[in-house]
């Protein structure tokens, strides 16, 4: 089997516990609100990509991209049609997912390739920062989770199975660092704009606000921690096959591919 398997996974993901959830994280929350938007365009951008690609592997690796890719925001969008059900407030969410899909629509439509490879290295680049922050700080590893954790830790597990696709495409295709590298922050920059809009307005309209997951100071540092690892991918020598992988990373994929109904490639 590849590398990165195309996992078709099925979460039991209750609408009153993601309705009432005591541990609930806003963050969490509007980056799935995202993902049904951003993980198209991705993998429409790499599917224009995958015409131009001369090497057999790494085609092949975009096309297992774009398989995982698809799962996600499958079962994001299930999520979120709960998150929406919240608070009759949150069909305010609607305008925001508009405004997104507007934006990634015009991307495709009148920006190159370059760009649009670039966004998604910039973003590919972040998330697998925060997937090993993640990893190193134990998230994965929670007794007897939640549905609504294991989809994020089944998620963030395949996110570092395909860390190297969009940097090696791009590269392949291009290779220019300071393109990629200006793209790239202005990619982290408008996704994670998105994601605080998301996450303020299902805070705003929570109609029974509980407290954080976690205290002030653990947020802190896992965040400097996640801030540090995406400071280093804006280094020249920066390439995302040389990150230490913790041996419980494999562990993981094992697990999900146990799980999973369905897995296959491309």
């Amino acid at each position: 089997m590849h590398s990165m398997p195309i996992r078709t996974m099925q979460f039991g993901i209750d609408a009153d516990e993601v309705k009432k959830d005591h541990l609930r994280n806003y963050v969490e929350y509007g980056i799935s609100m995202t993902f049904p938007h951003l993980e198209p365009y991705l993998i429409r951008a790499m599917r224009v990509a995958i015409k131009d690609i001369s090497d057999e592997k790494l085609a092949q690796d975009a096309k297992q991209f774009c398989g995982q890719e698809a799962q996600h925001y499958k079962q994001h969008a299930k999520l979120n049609d709960m998150i929406r059900e919240i608070s009759p407030k949150n069909s305010g969410l609607q305008e925001i997912e508009e405004q997104m899909a507007a934006d990634y629509k015009r991307f495709l439509a009148t920006k190159p390739l370059k760009f649009n490879l670039a966004y998604a290295e910039g973003f590919e680049a972040a998330t697998s920062a925060m997937a090993l922050t993640y990893l190193h700080n134990g998230v994965f590893d929670i007794e007897n989770p939640t549905e609504f954790q294991r989809l994020f830790a089944w998620h963030l597990t395949e996110e570092l199975e395909h860390r190297t696709v969009t940097f090696d495409v791009y590269d392949h295709l291009y290779g220019d660092y300071f393109y990629r590298l200006f793209v790239g922050i202005y990619a982290q920059w408008h996704f994670f704009r998105y994601v605080d809009r998301f996450a303020k307005l299902i805070k705003d309209n929570d109609p029974q606000p509980q407290g954080q997951r976690v205290t002030f100071v653990q947020e802190l540092m896992i965040k400097c921690a996640w801030y540090g690892r995406v400071l280093r991918t804006y280094l020249p020598w920066y390439n995302p096959k040389n990150l230490k992988i913790p041996k419980s990373h494999n562990r993981h994929s094992r697990e999900f591919s146990e799980q999973a109904l369905d897995e296959r490639e491309a």
